[in-house]
C-alpha cells in the first residue's frame, strides 16, 4: 500500500466512525434516520479497515475472517434506501417483510460458509490468494453489488418523485418540507452508487482504467461524499425530517376507494363540485388563509368540514390543480395587486413576498413567471403610472 492510498484509508476510517458514533448516540425525534445514516457511514470505515488489514498479515494468520466486510457490503445500499425512505417520511415503522431486503446478504453467507468457512485452513488460504483467478462466490458478491447499485437507485429516485407528488398534493410551501435536501441527497447517492457500479466493472470486469487511476477516481468520490453528508448532516440537522409515513398520494386513495364506493350521478356530482367551489373561494378569500406561509390541505380541509382526501380529490379532478399550485394562485394575484398599487411601491419584492405568503424569492420568482409569465420586477415596471 503506498503512503497516499494508507493517509486516504485513515482518514475515511477516522471520519465515517468519529461521525456515525455521533449520529447512534445523538438524540432525536427521528432517530431511526440517524441510525441508519451511522450505519451506512460506520460500513464505510469497515471498508477503510478491511483495507488496511488486507495489507497485513491478518487475514492470513485468522482466515476466518476474511470477506466478512465485503459480504456486510451487500446491506450498504438497503441501509441507505431506508435512510432515505426515514428521512422522506415521519414515524416510519419496519415491517417483517423489510427483510427481504437482506435476501441477497443471507444467501451469500450461506454460499460462503459452505464454500470458504467450513473448508481446510489449506483451501481457505488459497482461495484467499485467488490460486490465479477469484472464485466464483467472490464474484457473486460483486456481481449483486453491482445489481444492487442499479435497483436501489432507482428505488429511491422513486422515492424522492413520490415525495414531491404528497408535497404538491398536501403542501404550499416545497422548502419548508426539505424537498431540496433529500433531491441532493439522492443525487449525490445516484453518484456515489454509479461512480461505484463503474469502479467494480473495471476493477473485477473491462479494465478501462489502470488500478492507480481507479484508486484515485474512487478515493476521491467516496471521500467528497462523506465529506458532504457530515456537513449537512452537522450544519443542517433540522433536514432530518419528512412528511407522515402514512400520507397516500391522491392516486392511491382513489384506486382504494373505487373498491368501495359505488359510481355518483354525474349531474349530482357537478352540482355538489360548483357549491364545493364556491364555498372554497368564498373561504379562502375572507380568511386569506393563502398567507400563512405553512398552510397545509388538512388545515384547508378542516375549515370546509371536509377530509383531506376529499378537498384534494375535488380540486385534482375537478379543478385539474393540486393544492400547492391553487394555494400559489391566490398568493400570486395578491402580490400583482401589491405591485400594480402606487401607494405600495415603497415595498421591496423581498417584503412583498413574504407579505402574501412565501417563504422564499426562488420559490415566488419560479411561481410568479409560472403564472405571469413575467418575473416581479418586470410585472411592477410594466405597471407603473
Amino acid at each position: 500500500m503506498n503512503e497516499i492510498e494508507y493517509i486516504y484509508n485513515i482518514i475515511t476510517l477516522c471520519l465515517t466512525l468519529l461521525f456515525s458514533f455521533y449520529l447512534f448516540f445523538k438524540s432525536s425525534q427521528e432517530r431511526i434516520g440517524n441510525v441508519f445514516l451511522g450505519l451506512f457511514l460506520f460500513y464505510m470505515g469497515l471498508e477503510s479497515i478491511d483495507t488496511l488489514l488486507a495489507q497485513t498479515s491478518f487475514y492470513f494468520d485468522n482466515p476466518n475472517f476474511y470477506l466478512h466486510i465485503p459480504i456486510l457490503g451487500l446491506l450498504l445500499y438497503p441501509i441507505f434506501f431506508f435512510y432515505i425512505k426515514s428521512i422522506s417520511y415521519r414515524r416510519i415503522k419496519l415491517k417483517w417483510y423489510h427483510l427481504l431486503h437482506a435476501t441477497p446478504y443471507l444467501i451469500i453467507v450461506i454460499i460462503s460458509i459452505f464454500e470458504y468457512y467450513l473448508k481446510p485452513t489449506d483451501v481457505q488460504l488459497k482461495i484467499m490468494t485467488r490460486g490465479g483467478e477469484m472464485p466464483w462466490f467472490v464474484s457473486l458478491i460483486y456481481l449483486v453489488l453491482r445489481l444492487q447499485g442499479v435497483i436501489y437507485m432507482i428505488l429511491t429516485i422513486r422515492i424522492a418523485l413520490r415525495f414531491k407528488q404528497i408535497v404538491k398534493e398536501n403542501y404550499s410551501s416545497v422548502n419548508k418540507r426539505n424537498y431540496k435536501w433529500l433531491l441532493q441527497l439522492t443525487l449525490v447517492f445516484i453518484y456515489y452508487a454509479f461512480a461505484n457500479l463503474l469502479f467494480n466493472i473495471n476493477r473485477f470486469g473491462i479494465n478501462l482504467l489502470s488500478t492507480d487511476a481507479t484508486f484515485y477516481i474512487s478515493a476521491l468520490i467516496s471521500l467528497t461524499f462523506i465529506i458532504w453528508i457530515f456537513y449537512k448532516g452537522l450544519s443542517q440537522p433540522y433536514l432530518f425530517n419528512g412528511v407522515d409515513a402514512n400520507m397516500q398520494l391522491l392516486k392511491e386513495y382513489i384506486a382504494e376507494q373505487k373498491k368501495i364506493i359505488k359510481p355518483s350521478n354525474t349531474e349530482e356530482e357537478n352540482l355538489t363540485n360548483q357549491k364545493l367551489k364556491l364555498k372554497l373561494e368564498n373561504y379562502i378569500t375572507s380568511q386569506e388563509v393563502y398567507l400563512n406561509p405553512s398552510l397545509t390541505i388538512f388545515e384547508l380541509a378542516k375549515g370546509l368540514e371536509l377530509t383531506s382526501h376529499e378537498l384534494s380529490l375535488f380540486l385534482n379532478k375537478y379543478l385539474k390543480k393540486n393544492f400547492f399550485d391553487y394555494i400559489n394562485e391566490f398568493r400570486i394575484n395578491r402580490a400583482k395587486s401589491i405591485l400594480k398599487n402606487p401607494e405600495k411601491r415603497h415595498l421591496t419584492i423581498l417584503e412583498i413576498l413574504y407579505e402574501v405568503g412565501f417563504n422564499s424569492k426562488s420559490s415566488f420568482n419560479t411561481a410568479f413567471k409560472k403564472y405571469v409569465g413575467t418575473t416581479p420586477t418586470e410585472y411592477r415596471k410594466a405597471h407603473k403610472h
